[in-house]
């Protein structure tokens, strides 16, 4: 891992958001975070649900694709629900998207996201078939808020 990285979060594809919390939730091992509003993905008329939880250390960014042929849809349905991608915080998220498009990694999608953290998703899928998601936060980085627990 490149010194620089910093793990974010897994992003676990689920079928059914309510049937998955629920199962963390009665394993008491989860600290859930409230439901996001409902999102375009990035394919026209595409919408997902998302939902973050905790679990020890690690946290977990769970989307139900809902309408739309999205690549999450499209990873459901070909290894079932499971980890879809890795995001990583990165501090310039410029310099990193340039290295890795310069070593031949297929950059997917770049944008901002809501609250305007940067965001790019590279196809990393030969190996181990998982995305990697680089994410530089906005000076005010409201990811913490996701995972306020609900109860």
């Amino acid at each position: 891992m490149k010194k620089n990285w910093e793990l974010r979060n897994l992003g676990f594809i689920v079928s059914d958001m309510d049937k998955a919390m629920e199962y963390y939730k009665s394993l008491g091992i989860a600290t859930i975070g409230p439901e996001l509003p409902l999102r375009r993905g990035t394919v026209e008329g595409s919408k997902l649900r998302y939902r973050y939880a905790q679990i020890g250390s690690l946290v977990f960014q769970f989307c139900q694709p809902v309408e739309g042929e999205t690549r999450q849809l499209r990873f459901l349905r070909k290894h079932g629900e499971g980890i879809e991608h890795m995001t990583f915080k990165v501090a310039d998220i410029d310099a990193e998207v340039n290295d890795l498009v310069s070593q031949g990694v297929k950059l997917m999608h770049r944008g901002t996201m809501p609250g305007g953290s940067k965001m790019a998703y590279f196809d990393t899928g030969q190996i181990g078939d998982f995305l990697i998601e680089l994410v530089q936060p906005a000076e005010k980085d409201t990811f913490a808020d996701n995972l306020k627990p609900t109860e």
